[in-house]
């Protein structure tokens, strides 16, 4: 462990040495006076290289984590997974009886980073974008159900809907959803939004850095602007051990998604704080079900027998979070979790329904999935499990960035493991990776009842009804679905003691609000 260590901070002392220096150097303020004592100080964070900075096609969380930073949603999502007018572009909203018309006022006076005033045109084009098919954005299901978008005034937005969306206001705050110039040619390059910060430099594969954006629309409760930091700074790291001896060692103030074998040590450390918050993020474990072995739902069925969840949980994790039903509605969504007890492990059943199949000698398949913690440790429990029933396990350890690369390996592997994000509520899992024809549809499982009962989910306005649709769709997950979800896991971060204004989220672990985040050495 101590080569490790050391071969680690070689290599971070590699990649930080042109790192700014932290609260102490700050950018001076052209109108210092009307700064409060929290003002100051640059944020330095760690995580991998991104995939894609055009919000349009954002899929990692690197590319999620970058996108909140230089640009604003109509509608945010708070830190219980609810609508926050206060947070949001779009000041005020209402909807017709249906839940069919939808209509937002903007706020007047938010700027481009350019100094361009955004208006009700910029939010026009964005969803017009994010629901064209010939753009091809991973939203175009997701907003397939709007009809058209209707800018009445400069200041107001109005969405028709085909059928009624008693959460559409959620969807408006999907990550992709990022407000857009309208009059932006290069969205890969040109990063001219109305976020709280600014992209000053972006050097693939090394950092980008943030400055602060000194035209911002928020204030905090008395008056001042924000954001209080004076920028950020992510180096591209994707070593988590290099990472955690980052902030360990004050090179870097805050990270994002802790692996758990570390927490123990951080919470032990006095110049640390770690924040930990319930979430529906999992690691699935998903099976292409259009070919091989697992096309067969004894197949499917046999490996889900043979999976024990409550050890994976332990194992890879520390049981820092809760065991999952192979269904991707996790407990976070309370009336919606159909809450069963955790199926017992039986190997003997396992192989029994293997035989059924044809195959009672068992069989071999390759792993392929990402080389960051904690996706190895879950790969190796699950090998163990698997070769108790005759399931000989190849594990294929990629980087991230190659996993959601350009070639879109996570979506055509025969067997995976892919992280999938806290949503605000249950139906994006759906619509976005479950139903016939979803865009990342990575098991390529065609189940029309699911279909049929997602559709109805998605536009019931009954919450009983709405309760009932949900659980009969998590049982049909559970008896034939083509994923086992081991658990669920703990939203957990950590920063440098000096850091203060951190609220922990059950949603995306990226969307820790850094707007009234303040290094307490400024005051």
């Amino acid at each position: 462990m101590k080569k490790i260590l050391i071969t680690a901070a070689m290599v971070l002392f590699s990649l930080l040495v042109l790192a700014s220096c932290g609260p102490a150097d700050t950018v001076e303020e052209e109108t210092p006076e009307a700064l409060s004592p929290k003002h100051g100080g640059v944020l330095r964070t760690a995580y991998y290289a991104p995939t894609n900075l055009d919000p349009a096609f954002l899929s990692t969380v690197a590319d999620d984590q970058i996108g909140r930073q230089w640009s604003d949603f109509l509608v945010y999502i708070d830190e219980e997974n609810q609508p926050d007018e206060s947070r949001s572009v779009a000041e005020e909203w209402s909807a017709d009886e249906a839940a069919k018309v939808w209509t937002f006022k903007l706020r007047e006076g938010v700027l481009f980073h350019d100094g361009k005033e955004m208006t009700s045109r910029d939010v026009k084009f964005t969803f017009d974008r994010l629901r064209d098919p010939d753009i091809g954005a991973a939203t175009v299901a997701l907003y397939e159900n709007i009809v058209d978008v209707t800018t009445p005034d400069e200041y107001t937005i109005v969405f028709e809907l085909a059928e009624s969306n008693p959460d559409f206001l959620k969807d408006l705050a999907d990550y992709h959803a990022l407000i857009m110039d309208a009059d932006n040619e290069d969205f890969a390059t040109n990063f001219n939004g109305t976020g709280p910060f600014m992209i000053e430099s972006y050097v693939p594969e090394d950092r980008i850095i943030f400055a602060r954006n000194p035209n911002y629309w928020m204030t905090d409760e008395e008056g001042f602007p924000l954001p209080y930091l004076d920028g950020i700074e992510l180096i591209f790291l994707s070593d988590s051990t290099a990472q955690i001896e980052a902030l360990r060692g004050g090179q870097i103030d805050y990270l994002i998604y802790l692996p758990t074998e570390f927490i123990p040590m951080l919470e032990e450390d006095p110049n640390i704080v770690v924040y930990q918050a319930p979430s529906n993020t999992a690691y699935v474990l998903r099976m292409r079900s259009d070919e091989g072995p697992a096309a067969d739902d004894h197949v499917r069925q046999a490996m889900k027998m043979a999976t024990d969840r409550s050890a994976i949980l332990d194992g890879a994790i520390d049981g820092m979070g809760v065991t999952g039903r192979d269904t991707p509605i996790g407990p976070a969504y309370g009336e919606f979790y159909l809450d069963v007890p955790e199926p017992e492990r039986d190997v003997e059943g396992a192989k029994a329904l293997l035989a059924e199949a044809g195959y009672g000698d068992g069989f071999d398949i390759v792993l392929t999935t990402q080389e960051s913690s904690p996706v190895p440790a879950i790969a190796t429990i699950w090998k163990e499990q698997m070769a108790e029933i005759g399931i000989n396990v190849e594990i294929q350890l990629v980087p991230s960035d190659v996993y959601y690369g350009a070639d879109n390996m996570w979506l055509e592997v025969p067997f995976g493991i892919t992280d999938w994000g806290s949503r605000p509520y249950p139906q994006p899992y759906l619509d976005l990776a479950y139903i016939c024809d979803a865009q990342w549809n990575e098991s390529h499982w065609c189940d029309p009842e699911l279909d049929e009962l997602a559709d109805a989910a998605a536009k019931e306005m009954d919450h009983e009804e709405r309760i009932r649709l949900y659980h009969e769709i998590q049982e049909i997950f559970m008896k034939r679905g083509p994923i086992i979800i081991p658990f669920f896991i703990n939203n957990i971060w950590a920063s440098g003691a000096d850091l203060d204004g951190f609220e922990p989220t059950s949603g995306l672990g990226t969307a820790m609000d850094l707007r009234p985040v303040y290094f307490t050495g400024q005051q």
